[in-house]
């Protein structure tokens, strides 16, 4: 997180990698300030919350009804965050369901529950069969 922070002094100071000049005020990274404490710097009670953090704060009914619906990215935050913390081997078992589902279902591999696959190779199959009878019905007349 970075912060403002002014040089009152009367010479350069160095916080982390920036040079600050006297009398100027630069945004810092507030790990780097001396005495740095996280509580010290409250959060914003307006500032968004990641639907991660807020599916890890509630109920593991809502956040196991909450995965098929959320984005590659956020599943997959999910899924470091949980096994960072090892805390349920359920969430994590879901994460992974639905991250191999979603692989399949864009590499349009079998077993994929999309409808438009499902259709395509039928078609296929059907259309192949058709000329494959027709070929056979050809070699028959000519012999």
């Amino acid at each position: 997180m970075k912060i403002p922070f002014y040089n009152d002094s009367e010479h350069y100071k160095t916080v982390g990698t920036q040079l600050i000049p006297p009398g100027e005020t630069r945004e810092v990274d507030a790990t780097m300030l001396p005495g740095y404490a996280a509580a010290e710097l409250a959060l914003d009670d307006d500032a968004p919350v990641h639907i991660v953090d807020s599916l890890l704060a509630g109920s593991l009914h809502e956040l196991l009804s909450a995965i098929p619906v959320l984005a590659r990215e956020d599943l997959e935050l999910l899924g470091e965050r949980e096994q960072a913390e090892g805390r349920r081997k359920d969430v994590l078992a879901a994460v992974s369901e639905r991250l191999l589902t979603a692989a399949s279902e864009a590499l349009g591999l079998p077993g994929a529950r999309s409808d438009e696959q499902d259709d395509e190779p039928s078609g296929e199959h059907q259309a192949a069969g058709a000329d494959a009878a027709e070929t056979a019905a050809a070699k028959g007349k000519k012999k």
